[in-house]
């Protein structure tokens, strides 16, 4: 067996396909090496590529398989071999990148016409005091997990409300809570429930 050193010259849509390997290159290579009409029998493959005939074969029915070998067998004859063009490969070599892009393209769509699902989320962490907001990552899966979107006006009513507060404001914001502190503990409700009762005692 030698080394292959008969080598034809491959286009470069074909050295851009992911799905060959060396062996794949190695073989149609070896095929395009013969003149044209390609007719080398399993023999001349294997020594113009320098692998086994049954390599060879093997190669040749994933070439096939691919789209990018037409391979007309001849039963008492050596087989044809066919390059397949580059306009009727190109659909079976961008195949996966080119559904994948379809399919992106209406996501990016509707993600633009629809609001963020944690719109309120991101409202809390943008006004909550910065030097006690905390890792935004957590609250955003509390806040997931808790479902705190359906009472988010409350929140973010009660935010603003404390944030505007002397409490708050004073010693530099020494008084402010830590993030997950407010929300786990509930405060808006309790601030909520505060004011209703000064309201109905005035």
């Amino acid at each position: 067996m030698n080394n292959g050193n008969f080598w034809g010259p491959l286009p470069v849509y074909i050295l851009q396909d992911h799905r060959h390997r060396g062996g794949h290159l190695r073989v149609l290579a070896a095929i395009l090496s013969c003149p044209q009409p390609h007719f080398p029998s399993l023999k001349t493959i294997a020594e113009r590529s320098g692998h086994t005939p049954k390599y060879c074969s093997k190669m040749v029915s994933q070439l096939v398989a691919f789209g990018t070998l037409e391979r007309e067998q001849r039963y008492r004859d050596t087989n044809v071999y066919k390059l397949v063009s580059y306009s009727e490969c190109t659909p079976v070599v961008g195949s996966d990148s080119t559904t994948v892009v379809a399919l992106k393209e209406p996501l990016k769509e509707k993600n633009k016409k629809s609001p963020p699902k944690q719109a309120g989320c991101v409202k809390f962490c943008s006004r909550y005091p910065r030097h006690r907001l905390g890792v935004q990552k957590k609250i955003a899966q509390y806040w997931r997990k808790n479902k705190l979107e359906t009472v988010a006006d409350k929140i973010l009513r009660c935010l603003d409300e404390h944030n505007e507060g002397i409490e708050w404001r004073s010693d530099n914001g020494k008084w402010v809570p830590g993030a997950m502190k407010f929300l786990e503990q509930e405060r808006w409700l309790l601030y909520t429930d505060v004011s209703l009762v000064e309201f109905e005692e005035d």
